[in-house]
């Protein structure tokens, strides 16, 4: 069963920081950006971190928006696990909102956050489904449903996309720096494994391409399936009687990955 939250409610003030990694996406990070100033309800802060990119990604940022956000050049290109963490270290906000740099919001993402973190604020992660339709001015209905999402059911697959969420500004949650594949799966099982997870079934951000299509990260199925193995490893670390689900989450996995392969090539 899920909680009714009236969007008509007046709410105090959350304060969110916005971010957004960027590599090499001088074609896309304008909308991106746009798209959280646009916000019905502004953002706190929004921190731009470039992932030392190599085509004109940073004087578009600098030149048209350099009042407007906070920016920040790593020295060497580390991945966006790397750049996210950067990003939330500069972060002074209540919570987190993340952003991908080819990805848009719906104008009222931010309004909805609010007004659902200040009804229920023992929330330590909201997420909500995406989309690659056009939504960004999309009418949304005036009742939201909010769900708790149980850890098994996370467990079993993520289930959660990275420019979808908002999660507290805790320094406890961070990206594992040395992965590059399915790292946002392996902070959600973390997460979800200590504090509560909540979604609302609304699509909120619209993605500038498919999941796996040519061009992201998740294009690489196998490494995106190694990735997501290594995260239920990293699961002994939180408990070491994850040892005897191991097998059967690994096995699942490979079969996923098998099962998609096959799909492909019929």
């Amino acid at each position: 069963m899920g909680d009714n939250i009236n969007q008509s409610l007046e709410q105090a003030g959350i304060r969110f920081s916005v971010v957004i990694p960027v590599y090499n996406a001088a074609s896309t990070i304008a909308l991106a950006i746009e798209s959280c100033l646009a916000q019905s309800y502004s953002p706190f802060e929004i921190i731009v971190v470039n992932d030392r990119s190599t085509d004109n990604t940073e004087n578009i940022i600098l030149e048209k928006y350099g009042e407007a956000i906070k920016y920040k050049k790593l020295s060497q290109n580390m991945g966006s696990s790397v750049a996210r963490n950067n990003g939330m270290d500069m972060a002074t906000g209540d919570y987190i909102a993340f952003l991908d740099a080819d990805d848009m919001w719906h104008k009222d993402k931010l309004q909805m956050a609010n007004i659902i973190l200040n009804t229920k604020p023992d929330i330590d992660l909201l997420y909500h489904p995406f989309t690659t339709e056009n939504i960004i001015n999309k009418r949304l209905p005036e009742n939201t449903v909010l769900y708790r999402l149980p850890f098994v059911k996370l467990l079993l697959t993520n289930i959660i996309g990275t420019p979808c969420v908002v999660m507290k500004n805790s320094k406890d949650f961070r990206f594992e720096p040395s992965m590059r594949y399915m790292e946002d799966y392996d902070l959600w099982l973390r997460i979800g494994y200590k504090h509560k997870l909540y979604f609302i079934n609304l699509p909120l951000t619209q993605l500038g391409r498919p999941i796996l299509s040519k061009g992201g990260l998740s294009a690489n199925r196998w490494k995106m399936r190694k990735g997501e193995m290594r995260a239920y490893v990293r699961l002994l670390k939180l408990n070491p009687l994850f040892v005897f689900l191991l097998p059967f989450l690994i096995i699942s996995s490979l079969l996923r990955y098998l099962g998609k392969l096959f799909q492909r090539k019929a």
